[in-house]
């Protein structure tokens, strides 16, 4: 009897965890600077999805780190149609965009076939933004 417990408990728990409606989606892209921008060491990836209710409103996916200026291919697990994506070059190391960082967001739809086309994210040092999380 233990162990029709324990067998049903387990079928529970993978029914839980494989019922995301997210779906894995492939990004490719760039992080290049302005010419006028300070950029030295490792480039924070933060990848953010856009609430299908509230457009303005960000739901945070993950993070991933560059150790250089050049081309990324990350995957991460997608609800919506549209994400954005902002790079920083995190010199102090805590996660945000802090005054005198080169910074840079791009907006990218999800196409039909799970797909987005490939980004370029050029990084200025201009204000940093207020946070959309």
């Amino acid at each position: 009897m233990n162990k029709a417990l324990l067998g049903m408990i387990g079928l529970g728990l993978m029914a839980t965890v494989g019922c995301s409606s997210g779906r894995d989606i492939e990004v490719t892209g760039s992080v290049s600077a302005a010419s006028s921008a300070a950029v030295d060491g490792e480039i924070l990836l933060s990848f953010y999805e856009l609430d299908a209710e509230d457009a303005t409103s960000r739901i945070h996916i993950d993070d991933r780190k560059l150790s250089e200026l050049g081309d990324f291919n990350e995957t991460i697990s997608v609800e919506g149609s549209k994400i954005v994506i902002v790079a920083i070059n995190d010199r102090d190391g805590d996660g945000g965009c802090s005054t005198g960082e080169a910074w840079a967001e791009v907006e990218a739809e999800v196409n039909e076939d799970d797909t987005i086309e490939p980004v370029s994210i050029v990084l200025n040092n201009t204000a940093c933004p207020a946070t959309g999380e």
